[in-house]
């Protein structure tokens, strides 16, 4: 079979672009520091590589939700601190009024400290978090978790709702406690229950009529165990988080040491196969000169 010249010469324009184009490739490749390029450089790689892509993204979410429930949950853990060292404070105070020395301007004295202290402690029940939501309220985190009519009647205005947060695919972390568990439903000496603010308000007003009560201190006892039963809680809610954050943490460097055994290039392979096609496109490129010399109208003079 006999060979034309421009068969020839399109032979070797088509050998020197398929070498063109494997030299550009792996040059694509050492310029991205990736094995795949397209999908169809390897399918069933190249769909692993989307699955796990998506787990790390998953898995990046729970992250930001670990950190969230941890600043939640610590701002709660602070806020409990404030309420019981607010309550071992109007202890002393209780325990002091009892000392049966004191006249009717000690006691107005101690009287006024228990009502700062109420307001105080109705404010820190009343807490928000960084984004104005309401600690102590449920689900109703706009509304004002407790309010004081000034007559001694605090309203709780949220739900009974607990709010979670996921932190695995398959574990979810309470990150809120309603205020109607933390600060009322308290066991009361005399019987029933009543409310933290109830004892500050009640043992108040005792000390306005110069009078005191036995079951002041018992009742804030029980108050101040409610809170620390709540701060035990949200203690060991901080201790799993901080537990899943490292088990997503090492979840992660699994999921990208996978999907760099994948995807990613080597180099040492890459930059040798790099040589030998530069040779090689070298080479075609020298046999198209030569190619391209071989009609007689060159030698035609």
């Amino acid at each position: 079979m006999r060979i034309s010249t421009a068969q020839l010469f399109q032979q070797r324009v088509s050998a020197m672009l398929d070498q063109q184009v494997r030299l550009s490739r792996t040059e694509q490749q050492l310029a991205t520091g990736k094995r795949i390029l397209s999908a169809s450089d390897d399918p069933a790689a190249s769909l692993r590589d989307l699955q796990l892509g998506d787990r790390v993204a998953q898995t990046s979410q729970f992250q930001k939700n670990v950190d969230t429930a941890t600043s939640r949950l610590s701002l709660e853990e602070g806020v409990l601190a404030s309420s019981v060292n607010l309550l071992q404070r109007v202890r002393e105070l209780a325990v002091q009024s009892n000392n049966g020395s004191l006249n009717a301007s000690d006691l107005r004295a101690i009287e006024t400290e228990v009502r700062e202290s109420l307001d105080d402690l109705l404010h820190i029940a009343n807490s928000q978090d960084a984004n104005g939501e309401y600690l102590f309220a449920g689900y109703r985190v706009d509304t004002e978790a407790f309010t004081h009519d000034g007559l001694g009647n605090i309203t709780y205005n949220g739900d009974q709702g607990q709010r979670h947060l996921q932190v695995s695919s398959t574990r979810q972390i309470a990150v809120s406690d309603h205020g109607a568990g933390v600060f009322m439903g308290v066991p009361a000496a005399a019987g029933g229950v009543t409310s933290t603010f109830d004892i500050l308000y009640d043992f108040a007003e005792a000390l306005h009529n110069g009078t005191t009560s036995n079951e002041t201190i018992p009742d804030i006892d029980s108050a101040m165990n409610s809170l620390l039963d709540t701060r035990a809680e949200v203690g060991a809610r901080l201790r799993a988080v901080d537990g899943q954050r490292e088990m997503n943490e090492s979840m992660s460097l699994l999921l990208e040491q996978e999907r760099s055994a994948l995807t990613d290039l080597d180099y040492a392979e890459a930059i040798s196969r790099f040589n030998q096609q530069l040779l090689a496109f070298q080479a075609s490129q020298q046999v198209f000169s030569k190619v391209q010399g071989l009609s007689l109208f060159d030698y035609l003079g």
